[in-house]
């Protein structure tokens, strides 16, 4: 199968000196290598042209306005040639052979993508339902290969034509945050797998630029979206009847909340419906990952 890298950059230039050229060298498996520039006002792009006459296999694309990361990746995505998409952060760094053992994978043709293995921080993650929220968190040390939630927007490898099947990544949850936890629960309710391979090394600095913005819009973000993924992926009564004794609660104890769901309102206005195909349950999903 046909593979594509797609790195997605905004102002990371530093992190790209420090990472981009392995990146290239390790990727002998791909036919491209996508440098998705999210309209960087540093010196990103005279970077990346530069080492472009060394490593023609790089395709440029520079964004003349600022997008966030889903819709920068979407629109990268559309442009990939490869049937699989390897899709890496800023502040990845990979190490030889990094994507031998995912491959395998994809001879199942229910295998949606596959999540690579974050050094010393494993990154596989599974969902549960508590107090009235999707709720995740990460997995336990593994050596085998382990279903997974979710898969990382800036370490994993998905098919293609899946992605595109179900929109990709949701534009309701721009500029970041929660995209790929709602994508990857969108695939396992369309019917399709998730696997995270611990034999796919990479190195994750966790340096991303987003960390430049204030805290307090951080924060903002992350509960907005956090809400937004029971309004757009829960469909069984029972939970949603208990997200919003959930809300009044958490409206009761700080009314400043309130702002949280009129945002969240405003997005769900804003944008269409998120593309599922349901297959399984929300009950059937949580099953999956009670025993893990």
């Amino acid at each position: 199968m046909t593979i594509s890298i797609i790195v997605t950059n905004w102002n990371g230039l530093k992190l790209l000196q420090k990472n981009f050229e392995t990146i290239v060298r390790h990727s002998t498996l791909s036919s491209e290598i996508i440098f998705a520039d999210d309209a960087s006002t540093d010196d990103s792009l005279r970077y990346i042209y530069q080492l472009q006459k060394i490593y023609p296999q790089i395709k440029v694309i520079a964004r003349r306005h600022n997008l966030g990361f889903g819709e920068n990746t979407n629109q990268a995505v559309s442009t990939a040639k490869g049937e699989l998409l390897v899709l890496l952060n800023n502040d990845i760094q990979v190490y030889p052979g990094y994507l031998d053992a995912a491959l395998p994978y994809f001879t199942n043709p229910k295998i949606f993508g596959v999540g690579l293995c974050e050094v010393n921080r494993p990154n596989w993650g599974k969902f549960f339902w508590q107090d009235g929220y999707l709720q995740y968190q990460a997995g336990q040390p593994t050596t085998t290969g382990h279903i997974s939630g979710w898969l990382s927007g800036g370490s994993s490898i998905i098919r293609k034509d899946y992605f595109q099947k179900l929109g990709g990544f949701d534009p309701v949850y721009a500029p970041f945050y929660s995209e790929d936890l709602d994508l990857g629960y969108r695939a396992w309710k369309s019917g399709f797998d998730i696997y995270w391979e611990p034999k796919c090394k990479i190195e994750h600095k966790h340096e991303s630029t987003i960390s430049r913005f204030p805290k307090r819009f951080l924060d903002y973000v992350k509960e907005r979206n956090r809400l937004l993924t029971v309004w757009r992926n829960i469909t069984d009564p029972h939970l949603l009847k208990a997200n919003k004794f959930a809300l009044l609660n958490r409206v009761l104890w700080g009314p400043n909340y309130i702002k949280i769901i009129l945002a969240a309102r405003r997005q769900v206005k804003k944008f269409p419906p998120p593309i599922v195909y349901p297959t399984r349950t929300d009950q059937d999903i949580f099953n999956l990952f009670s025993g893990t």
